[in-house]
């Protein structure tokens, strides 16, 4: 159950007969109680730089034209605290593209129904505080952005009902381009193909499990099918978070056709690990299994399995998963650089 009793509304929208329509929509709500206002210039908006103490945007996707997309940025970068609800009647060309740029929600205008829009509303606002930094760690966050920012792979932390949290701008390239990888309006990351989304899902719910597998053989990694490339990408879940924070998970994605170079030797030099060892940890980082590997070099899994808990224990890890997460955000991973 909502514990918002009422909430300020502030309309961004430059038609009267809109407005007067979202007046209608409003007051045949009874709770929450929305205080509803209306603006007709998103431009004057954001250089006044005063929601007069909005708790939420309502805005017309018809604003969105043009360069409209850059606007909705403007729009969240002036104003991160609160969250856009959109509406519009084009879902594939307007409301998804929004989704990717920052925007909580969007509602179909013909479809629209005052208790929908209340829910989506309440929603967007729950989402909004539940994701909100508090303002001595707005620094703090800033830097540890644009740390992922620099890691030359995709990362997309989700929280535990799959809902993505966070996406750095290698991963928003790949969910912007929609091709195999999309981001839903319910903000969920979703493989294109059924089968591979299903794969993606449990690959999810096990990073997800309280009880992990301490033989440290599960499943981690995958292929996601794109149709406008012939090379897949690779997508790795790893878990993450612990105790009073919730738990969640990380995906690391990669474009095979974009490799990415690991040190070897800087590895073993940051984790005390043998060459042998080193290249195993390699191996598991590029997504490769234990069985593959052992074919590949001629050795048996025996071998591998040996080396691997040596890796384990030296390392402070568990599980694979555990092992790519530490390599893929660690210093090796920052010193690596795309090979074009």
């Amino acid at each position: 159950m909502s514990t918002i009793l009422n909430a300020k509304v502030l309309f961004v929208g430059d038609k009267e007969g809109d407005a007067q329509q979202m007046g209608w929509l409003f007051s045949n709500i009874k709770k929450p109680d929305f205080d509803l206002h209306h603006v007709t210039d998103i431009t004057a908006l954001i250089n006044q730089q005063d929601p007069g103490n909005a708790d939420i945007f309502l805005l017309d996707g018809d604003l969105l034209n043009g360069d409209g997309l850059e606007k909705l940025q403007s729009l969240r970068k002036t104003f991160p605290a609160i969250p856009v609800v959109l509406l519009t009647e084009d879902e594939e060309n307007v409301g998804h593209p929004a989704i990717r740029h920052g925007a909580q929600d969007f509602l179909i205008r013909s479809q629209l129904t005052s208790s929908g829009m209340a829910r989506s509303l309440i929603n967007a606002i729950e989402r909004q505080r539940g994701q909100g930094p508090a303002k001595p760690s707005e620094g703090l966050l800033e830097s540890a952005t644009a740390v992922l920012n620099r890691l030359p792979m995709g990362v997309i932390l989700v929280t535990s009902e799959a809902q993505v949290l966070f996406f750095n701008d290698k991963a928003k390239g790949f969910l912007d381009a929609g091709d195999g990888l999309i981001l839903d309006r319910d903000r969920i990351c979703r493989a294109e193909v059924p089968s591979e989304n299903k794969l993606l899902g449990e690959l999810l719910e096990n990073a997800l499990l309280k009880e992990q597998d301490a033989s440290g053989d599960s499943d981690f990694a995958m292929s996601i099918t794109r149709s406008n490339r012939d090379a897949p990408l690779t997508a790795m879940v790893a878990p993450i978070g612990t105790g009073i924070a919730g738990k969640g998970a990380v995906l690391f994605v990669s474009d095979p056709s974009e490799p990415v170079t690991l040190s070897v030797d800087t590895i073993c030099r940051l984790y005390g690990l043998t060459p042998a060892e080193g290249r195993l940890t390699l191996g598991l980082t590029n997504g490769h299994k234990l069985d593959d590997l052992a074919e590949e070099w001629g050795v048996s899994m025996h071998t591998v399995r040996s080396q691997l808990r040596q890796v384990f224990r030296k390392t402070d890890t568990s599980r694979q998963s555990e092992l790519v997460k530490l390599i893929l955000t660690g210093p090796a991973a920052l010193q690596a650089t795309p090979i074009l």
